[in-house]
């Protein structure tokens, strides 16, 4: 890519903070605009890169390019000027096509469990001596940072598919986690993500690998590329056995197929069996790249997690405060079995939902993915930029959980300041509080251990 001139309009969000570390790594020059400061626009301006507060038309300058995230509305004033002026106008996910697809790219993408599995193949990679760029949708603890610009042929990226844009990449490595019903905004059903999906796959590059979820993706046609599967069952080629919980973390035997006699070990520092199956993908990727398998197996202890994936941020009154982005039902359950292997009291869960296009599509399953929890709070809904629908709010999750026969205690309290005077009340000692959604929800995290 030559050297040029970008401005990323909404580079504060985690998407796009992450493009503008490897563009300014890779020698451009590079500003941006968002509507307020943030964790991420404290850590690009760290790295001397320019934020503007606000939107307006004079903040482009003599920009060459300008980069827009998904969230930006077309009568944004500096997308207004940008076409105005015929520069050269660009979706996150064009400039993010245009760097995995000039090097060795490895694309993971699923419903779920995208960002772990980005990050831990990213420490893996780093510690067996490869020096990947690396672009993630969240801040990986062992880098402080979302993204970094690396010396080899590997790039290691985030791919979502919440509209669709996935498919301009032409990886290396394809992975898929999962895939499950979300973005129904986007896809209007099941079938047509799932097609979305396979062409994602078919896009690996002919040479390349395909590694996906064996217990939980199934493939409906024939690829030219080498497939992997990695899971529980052990017709997988990568299989975890002898998995025992313990301390906020875990231990397994990597077996891989082929290789009968050959067991490894594995710990995690991270809780879970989500995070298992996580950690297999990131050990596939090592085995299909033909790297030292028993030393990646032992890289993976050091990882300590990735912010708002199950992050204790402190203690109150006794209770242990962790944080984490679920927003999808099976990313729910997940959080809470976690929590349960681990709970010393009760399990309180705060769920603030995220989307009204979502919860509308899924309301019945959400109704069945609490039951690990001995307190339930239910918050209103975070629009996300989404006109509210109707009938679509936090009690409809609290009504279908009722019908589901939910015998413990459930509360709902649409305000979060609510939440937080009610949390700092009624939480007592040994107590695991887990504040869970993709919005604003983290709020109630700061507030509550700020308290006197």
């Amino acid at each position: 890519m030559d050297q040029k001139k970008y401005f990323l309009i909404g580079i504060g969000g985690a998407g796009m903070s992450a493009i503008a570390l490897v563009l300014k790594g890779m020698g451009n020059q590079v500003i941006g605009s968002d509507i307020k400061k943030s964790r991420y626009t404290a850590i690009l301006e760290n790295e001397g890169i320019t934020v503007l507060t606000g939107h307006k038309s004079s903040n482009l300058g003599d920009s060459d390019v300008v980069v827009y995230s998904a969230a930006i509305p077309a009568d944004n004033p500096e997308m207004v000027e940008a076409k105005k002026r015929n520069l050269c106008l660009l979706g996150r996910s064009d400039i993010l096509a245009q760097i995995l697809n000039s090097k060795k790219g490895i694309a993971i993408s699923g419903t779920h469990g995208k960002t772990t599995t980005t990050s831990m193949t990213s420490l893996l990679l780093r510690g067996l001596g490869v020096d990947p760029t690396i672009i993630i949708g969240g801040e990986l603890n062992e880098l402080g940072s979302n993204a970094r610009v690396g010396l080899s042929e590997y790039v290691v990226a985030e791919a979502c598919e919440s509209d669709g844009s996935f498919l301009k990449y032409k990886p290396f490595i394809s992975l898929v986690t999962n895939i499950e019903d979300d973005h129904m905004d986007y896809y209007k059903d099941y079938s047509n993500l799932k097609k979305s999906f396979m062409q994602f796959i078919s896009n690996t590059q002919q040479h390349g690998f395909v590694i996906i979820n064996g217990d939980e993706v199934s493939l409906e046609q024939n690829t030219l590329q080498k497939i992997l599967r990695y899971g529980f069952d052990p017709e997988n080629d990568l299989c975890a056995q002898d998995i025992r919980f313990a301390d906020f973390g875990s231990t397994y035997l990597l077996a891989v197929k082929g290789n009968d006699d050959r067991k490894l070990k594995v710990r995690l520092n991270v809780p879970g069996l989500h995070n298992v199956k996580n950690s297999l993908a990131a050990l596939s990727v090592c085995h299909c790249l033909d790297m030292d398998l028993k030393k990646a197996a032992g890289l993976m202890q050091f990882f300590t997690g990735v912010k708002r994936r199950f992050e204790k941020k402190g203690e109150r009154k006794g209770a242990f405060i962790f944080d984490d982005y679920a927003h999808h039902p099976s990313e729910v359950k997940a959080t809470l079995e976690a929590a349960v292997l681990e709970k010393k009291n009760r399990v309180v869960a705060v769920f603030q939902p995220h989307r009204y296009s979502r919860l509308s599509n899924l309301l019945g399953t959400f109704g069945q993915c609490f039951t690990e929890s001995d307190l339930l709070i239910i918050t209103d809904v975070y629009g996300a930029g989404e006109q509210p629908l109707p009938g679509v709010n936090g009690k409809a999750i609290i009504d279908e959980i009722i019908e589901e026969g939910f015998e413990k205690k459930l509360i709902y309290i649409p305000k979060l300041d609510d939440v937080t005077r009610y949390l700092d009340t009624n939480i007592k000692e040994g107590d695991m509080v887990l504040l869970m959604g993709a919005g604003d929800i983290t709020r109630v995290t700061e507030e509550l251990l700020k308290r006197e």
